[in-house]
């Protein structure tokens, strides 16, 4: 790792443990100015590898720009679930075209990994059933576009895991690992917005595995 990254890495690290209690301060303003200044260090290192490595007019653009949608969706969710969730959506639709992208580029044929698919049906499936079943206290109005939201996650997601049985250098274990967690933290906060409001941990569990996997997204721009 270069020194930049590790600068980036150590003080990425301690702004996400600093949100985890600012998060759950009931303090909205300290929650704001920390979510804000941490959406915008996964942005700003993106932003500046891009520019670093001279990335324009390549793929990369691509996730970048999922990235940027990443940020806008963190920033407007602040305010209005609905407004952050369309944002993080078209975001995940970039990001899944992004990484069939980068693996058709890079020598792997979408064929090799399209069993993600049947991994994303069952854990459509197993949310579907539970949201049906009302385990989940979702409204219903809420039912088909959170659903929606959690299927582009989940593509892309599962994508990721299929493809890192199949590439392991170290961008695409950054990418694909992180984008692995950007899913796994939206089960989360579906468990901490329609299950489990009170819990901290699991809302805590949802920042964690986002933050860092955006973190780790970003990191992947510097190879």
């Amino acid at each position: 790792m270069t020194l930049p990254m590790i600068i980036f890495v150590i003080a990425y690290v301690a702004v996400t443990i600093s949100y985890f209690f600012s998060e759950t301060s009931g303090n909205f303003k300290r929650r704001a100015i920390n979510k804000i200044v941490l959406a915008s260090m996964f942005l700003i290192y993106s932003i500046f590898e891009t520019i670093h490595l001279g990335l324009f007019g390549t793929i990369q653009i691509i996730c970048l720009i999922g990235i940027i949608f990443a940020y806008i969706g963190d920033v407007w969710l602040l305010w209005s679930f609905t407004k952050g969730g369309v944002a993080f959506s078209v975001g995940n639709v970039i990001l899944f075209a992004y990484v069939i992208v980068y693996i058709t580029s890079n020598g792997l044929s979408y064929a090799t990994v399209c069993w993600h698919l049947i991994i994303a049906a069952v854990l459509l499936g197993c949310f579907i059933f539970l949201v049906k079943k009302g385990w989940y206290n979702m409204p219903e109005k809420m039912q088909m576009p959170f659903t929606g939201y959690i299927l582009s996650v989940t593509l892309h997601g599962t994508l990721s895991f299929a493809v890192l049985t199949q590439m392991q250098d170290v961008k695409t274990v950054l990418l694909c690992a992180g984008l692995v967690l950007f899913m796994i933290s939206d089960y989360f906060i579906s468990l901490h917005k329609f299950k489990y409001k009170d819990s901290k941990l699991i809302l805590r569990c949802n920042s964690g595995t986002y933050f860092i996997g955006l973190m780790l997204v970003a990191l992947s721009f510097s190879f």
